[in-house]
């Protein structure tokens, strides 16, 4: 008889520092669907979910599908979506009966209004429902707080090995295809080294050193044998929550091989953290630069600190703010989250002007609004395309959206992200990167790609926001103890890998 697995999908990156809580119509705008639509949606995408469908499928299983809630980064998730996805997991096991094991997709920083550890939450709820003898395993961004709950729960966790992230299927891929051999009773060893480190995703990327070497690291010991599976998880800082840190996974068929690669590569990663720090410049200094005529144009300044992709809310104006009180003459473009400015904006119609108040109105502590006459250029519904490489072809929706000029500053105001680093949330709506001298992307890394085809200069900002690289100038409330960049000491030594479930 043919095995059957329950395929899940919970996806959501929280930032606790953003004070939006992240809702049902959230998730409605990205994916929501249960059952053989869920099935049908995730099969024509490059996604986890799809990944997990054909290792599955391929191993001769029968693939039963449960619920998937799949949404961006934001602030926490709403209770009330906790209990749709667990209730969503106890109705397909109520209609189909036992099941031989389960895979999960999901994110692994996700918090909700309760709970600092959602996914380790998730896990458990599951585990208490299929019981111990299940097999269950599960795929992870790169940036997931891998906690021991989640450990506990799980005989498999695999998390993405790019960062930008490109590898969405491979992941569920991975993770399914370990499971099914978990079934064929082949022996399967999962072994994970703590790493209580916070390093901003600003300052690394997997395609460069000294990460590239990490990750390479890992790729190599996978081809030639020695491992079944590894993850550097390099957990995505912005979680003020008492269980944080980074993790290092090695799964061998082998309990002393997942041990000892798990150790040498968490050494390699650990080794290598003053490198992860991006070096940051100020605005001021990057306007400068964008103002001298000896410099290639356009000058990005990555605003990671109000990043959507990491979670932050998408409001600050800023840099806006200090091209307006200089009064700077160099063109830039840029975009911001205000649904009270873009309402405004279509009220006004194109080609009006009016005085606006714009930017600054959700994240504590943030600079604004802008205060100024602008003039309505054009006007749009929100929709566009992404352009790649990262989720090529992905839709999104930004709502009502409308770009609005205040003198040599182009602004594209939306009621929310999506895409916030790819070139198409500017080119889209009339704002070409390629002919402005300053150009502000709110992303950390996965921006690059695109942008270093036609970019000048890109400079790291130190800006304020819920995503700031700046991890000191952040207001923790339950940032553990003994974490660098904090207050770990410098002869620090990793702790011996753990062995977890089999």
């Amino acid at each position: 008889m043919k095995k059957r697995i329950l395929v899940c999908e919970f996806h959501q990156e929280s930032d606790t520092f953003n004070p939006i809580i992240y809702g049902v119509d959230s998730f409605a705008s990205r994916r929501y669907a249960k059952g053989s639509e869920a099935y049908d949606i995730c099969k024509k995408l490059p996604c986890a979910f799809h990944g997990m469908i054909d290792a599955v499928e391929k191993d001769g299983g029968e693939v039963i599908p449960s619920i998937s809630l799949y949404g961006g980064s934001g602030g926490r998730v709403a209770d009330e979506i906790m209990d749709l996805f667990k209730k969503g997991v106890k109705e397909t096991l109520d209609a189909c009966g036992k099941v031989d094991a389960v895979c999960a997709s999901l994110h692994g920083a996700m918090c909700s209004e309760s709970f600092d550890d959602a996914c380790g939450e998730v896990l458990t709820f599951i585990r208490e429902l299929v019981g111990e003898g299940v097999p269950m395993a599960a795929s992870f961004d790169l940036h997931a707080n891998i906690t021991d709950k989640m450990l506990g729960a799980a005989n498999i966790l695999c998390g993405y090995q790019s960062y930008p992230h490109v590898d969405f299927y491979e992941t569920g891929y991975r993770a399914a295809s370990l499971c099914m051999r978990i079934l064929r009773g082949e022996p399967t060893y999962l072994a994970s080294v703590d790493v209580p480190m916070l390093a901003p995703p600003a300052g690394y990327t997997s395609l460069e050193e000294p990460f590239k070497s990490v990750i390479e690291r890992g790729k190599k010991l996978i081809a030639d044998g020695t491992l079944l599976d590894f993850t550097v998880f390099n957990v995505q800082p912005w979680l003020d929550v008492e269980n944080l840190r980074s993790n290092v996974l090695a799964i061998a068929d082998t309990e002393e091989t997942a041990k000892k690669y798990s150790e040498e590569i968490a050494k390699m990663f650990f080794d290598a953290r003053d490198s992860y720090m991006p070096d940051l410049m100020s605005i001021d200094e990057i306007i400068d630069l964008a103002e001298s005529e000896s410099t290639k144009k356009p000058v990005i300044l990555a605003d990671a600190a109000d990043s959507p992709n990491g979670g932050a809310v998408g409001d600050s104006v800023s840099v806006a703010l200090r091209m307006l009180e200089r009064g700077s003459k160099i063109t830039m473009g840029m975009f911001v989250v205000d649904p009270e400015a873009a309402a405004k904006a279509f009220e006004v119609g194109v080609g009006g002007e009016t005085m606006f108040e714009v930017g600054g109105k959700f994240t504590p502590g943030i600079p604004g609004p802008i205060k100024a006459m602008g003039r309505v250029r054009s006007l749009h519904d929100g929709f566009f395309r992404q352009e790649g490489p990262a989720g090529k072809g992905f839709a999104n929706d930004c709502g009502k959206t409308a770009v609005i000029s205040f003198g040599s500053i182009d602004m594209m105001v939306c009621e929310k992200p999506g895409a916030s680093g790819d070139p198409q949330i500017l080119r889209h709506f009339g704002i070409e990167p390629k002919l402005y001298d300053l150009i502000v992307v709110k992303a950390n890394t996965s921006f690059k790609v695109a942008y270093a085809t036609f970019a000048g200069v890109i400079c790291a900002a130190d800006t304020p926001g819920a995503g700031a690289s700046n991890l000191g100038s952040l207001k923790w409330t339950k940032l553990p103890r003994g974490l660098y960049p904090f207050d770990l000491p410098d002869d620090h030594m990793l702790a011996p890998a753990r062995i977890w479930k089999k």
